[in-house]
């Protein structure tokens, strides 16, 4: 039998020897590009989840979309929040939206104290404040409400203020429950609002989150 000729037997050896250095390079490529799919799908899904963009202002413990943004020019982060949380969200020309998770002094609104929500009659044709669980649904609970408006809360004296109490324990009146969830978000609605709330939302025109001691 004819050997073959070690020019050719080293040539193979090349050539195999390229092809691995080829499959691995191809290999690591792969990885890379996974690793990096895998890495910015996770970063998405946290900024989503974060309910953070650079489409936002922080008003106190407040967030809201800017007020020289909509929807329909926002931010691809933002539209992606909204398509999350926000489905069927109305421009800015129509609706306000605003939420926290925390109380006014920024600490995380905890679902076993009691809060008491406190602000004046905001200047829009119509106005609620919902609370949400931890999964963005509205907060099953015994007395069937999940929200107060300017119709539906009972005003103080001046007819014109408001304490809304935000809790877990039942409360005579205007009491938003707060039961068995883990994390609870609270939303606020501007419907129509005057131009004059539109370009001056300060942390005064917002309602306060207090503990109660």
């Amino acid at each position: 039998m004819t050997k073959m000729p070690k020019e050719n037997v080293q040539l193979k050896k090349n050539i195999k020897m390229a092809l691995n250095q080829k499959i691995k390079k191809i290999a690591l490529g792969l990885g890379l590009v996974l690793l990096a799919i895998v890495l910015g799908s996770g970063i998405g899904i946290y900024n989503i989840a974060s309910g953070k963009s650079s489409s936002q202002r922080v008003i106190g413990n407040w967030q809201t979309v800017d007020k020289d943004k909509d929807l329909n020019t926002a931010d691809l982060l933002t539209i992606a929040q909204i398509s999350v949380y926000g489905t069927y969200a109305l421009t800015k020309k129509e609706v306000i939206y605003l939420s926290t998770n925390t109380d006014s002094e920024g600490n995380a609104i905890d679902p076993k104290s009691d809060y008491v929500i406190s602000g004046k009659n905001l200047d829009a044709k119509y106005w609620s404040i919902t609370a949400y669980d931890q999964d963005g649904f509205l907060i099953k609970n015994p007395i069937n409400t999940y929200s107060y408006n300017l119709e539906t809360v009972k005003y103080e004296a001046d007819s014109t203020s408001y304490k809304i109490n935000l809790a877990a324990s039942e409360k005579k009146e205007n009491w938003l429950p707060i039961n068995n969830v883990k994390k609870a978000t609270l939303v606020i609605r501007l419907y129509l609002p005057s131009d004059a709330l539109r370009n001056n939302l300060t942390v005064e025109t917002l309602p306060t989150i207090q503990k109660v001691k």
